[in-house]
């Protein structure tokens, strides 16, 4: 009988366990830039220089970014000079990645950028210049 109980306990103990296992792949993220100018002339130039800063590293993960304006007007380019079109996906190659950004007005500037992973997390980054009056 003894040994009944024992044999019983240790298959219900091997049914009972689960052959998946819970692999974390979902790791949070954050995004730095460089320091930047405040203020912007109309039809200055400024380098958004990023860093993409994770918890972990895991190979399968993959970031990518879109942006918005909603104020001001200016023209944002990749490092190629490849012009970046407002809410559409691009995908970032490296941590560390550069976007041009040239002012296209005489007034405050916003650009609202929305960095994603493939497992959905979802991160709001802002950027603000002020009108550089040179007068």
């Amino acid at each position: 009988m003894k040994y009944m109980i024992l044999l019983l306990s240790v298959v219900w103990g091997l049914c009972s366990c689960s052959s998946d296992l819970n692999i974390k792949h979902a790791y949070s993220f954050t995004v730095k830039t460089l320091p930047l100018p405040q203020r912007l002339e109309q039809g200055e130039t400024v380098a958004l220089e990023f860093s993409l800063v994770r918890e972990r590293i895991y190979e399968d993960a993959e970031y990518s970014f879109r942006y918005f304006q909603p104020d001001g007007k200016g023209v944002l380019t990749d490092d190629t000079g490849q012009r970046l079109a407002m809410n559409r996906l691009y995908r970032i190659k490296s941590d560390e990645f550069t976007l041009l950004y040239q002012s296209a007005c005489a007034e405050v500037q916003q650009l609202d950028f929305v960095f994603i992973d493939n497992f959905g997390q979802e991160l709001e980054y802002s950027v603000t210049f002020q009108h550089e009056n040179k007068e």
